[in-house]
C-alpha cells in the first residue's frame, strides 16, 4: 500500500519512528560530532538503530540525513562529502528495512537564518534543499521536512523538493508555547503556519521537537480545528534536563503514550517521537494502535 493510500484510509494510523540523536548519544556520540557523518564512519550503528525502530513496529523510518544540506555541512568542512553521506544513509536504511516498509527522506533545517538574525538568502536555502532532495530522491518513498523554526525556510524547502520530486511531503515546524498560543521562534502563529502549508499543498502538516507530549496534545487540539489536512505529531519525551554535557528526558513512557493515544483519538494521522524517545516508546505506541 502506498503512503497516499494510508492517508485516505480512515482506519489507518501511521506509526513513525523515534529519536535518532538520542539513540546515538546512548551509544557514545561525541559532543559536536555531526551525526550524519556516522553513515560513513559507523554504518553498523546507524543500521542497528533503524532496524530497532522497524522491529518496534514503525510503519516508516527516516534516513539519518537531518543535517545533510550543503549549508549545514559547510560549517564542518563536510560539504564535499555530501554525496557519500547521503548515499551511505540510503544504503544503511535499506539494509535495516528487511520488511519492505517505507523509507522517509529526512530534511532538517540548514542552520542558517535570514536577516536580521543571520545572512542566509532564500536562494541559499533553495539550492541547498534542492541538492539534498535530489540526492535522496531515488532511495525514499516520501519526505519529511522537520524541526524547522522559520516558516519561510520550510516553504522554501517544500518548493525545492517539488522541483525534483512528486513524492509526498510531510512538513513539520517546531513551536514554542507562549501565553498567546503556539508560535515559531520567528514569531509565526500556528494558524498562520498551517494556512501557509496548506497553500503549498503538502500531504501532511506536522509539528515536532521542542515541546513535550502534553503541550503537543494541546497544540494538536488547536490544529485540528484549523485544518482538514492530515496531521503528524512527533513530540519530545518531556522537557530536557541537562547535567554537565549530558541531556536527559525523564517523562515516563506510559505518560507519553497516554498523550499519543489522546492525539489518535482526536484524529491525528501520524504519530511518533522526537528527542528522548526510543524503540521502547515506539513499541508501546504500536501496542495501542494495534488495539484500535
Amino acid at each position: 500500500m502506498k503512503f497516499q493510500d494510508w492517508l485516505r484510509d480512515d482506519s489507518k494510523i501511521v506509526l513513525f519512528d523515534g529519536a535518532m540523536g538520542t539513540e546515538l548519544i546512548k551509544r557514545g556520540l561525541e559532543p559536536g560530532k555531526v551525526p550524519d557523518l556516522l553513515n560513513i564512519e559507523n554504518p553498523e550503528t546507524i543500521i542497528e538503530i533503524h532496524k530497532s525502530y522497524y522491529d518496534a513496529g514503525s510503519d516508516m523510518c527516516q534516513t539519518n540525513t537531518f543535517g545533510s544540506t550543503p549549508l549545514n555541512l559547510r560549517r564542518y568542512n563536510l560539504e564535499e562529502r555530501i554525496e557519500d553521506i547521503i548515499g551511505c544513509a540510503l544504503d544503511n536504511i535499506q539494509k535495516a528495512n528487511s520488511s519492505g516498509r517505507l523509507v522517509v527522506g529526512d530534511i532538517g533545517p540548514t542552520g542558517e537564518f535570514r536577516p536580521p538574525v543571520g545572512d542566509a538568502s532564500s536562494e541559499d536555502w533553495h539550492s541547498s534543499f534542492k541538492m539534498q532532495a535530489k540526492l535522496l530522491e531515488n532511495g525514499v518513498n516520501l519526505y519529511h521536512v522537520e524541526t524547522i523554526s522559520d516558516l519561510e525556510e520550510i516553504l522554501t524547502a517544500i518548493r525545492a523538493i517539488k522541483e525534483v520530486s512528486s513524492k509526498p511531503i510531510i512538513a513539520s515546524l517546531t513551536y514554542k508555547k507562549t501565553k498567546r498560543g503556539y508560535f515559531t521562534i520567528m514569531g509565526d502563529s500556528l494558524e498562520k503556519c498551517i494556512r501557509s502549508l496548506e497553500s503549498e499543498n503538502v500531504d501532511v502538516i506536522g509539528a515536532n521537537c521542542t515541546i513535550g507530549s502534553g503541550d503537543m496534545l494541546d497544540l494538536v487540539k488547536q490544529a485540528i480545528d484549523v485544518t482538514n489536512v492530515p496531521i503528524s505529531a512527533k513530540p519530545n519525551a518531556g522537557q530536557p534536563r541537562v547535567e554537565g554535557l549530558k541531556t536527559f528526558y525523564d517523562q515516563p513512557i506510559k505518560d507519553f503514550v497516554k498523550d499519543i493515544q489522546e492525539m489518535i483519538n482526536l484524529g491525528v494521522k501520524i504519530v511518533g517521537g522526537c528527542c528522548g524517545t526510543s524503540p521502547i516508546t515506539i513499541n508501546e505506541i504500536r501496542k495501542i494502535i494495534d488495539k484500535i
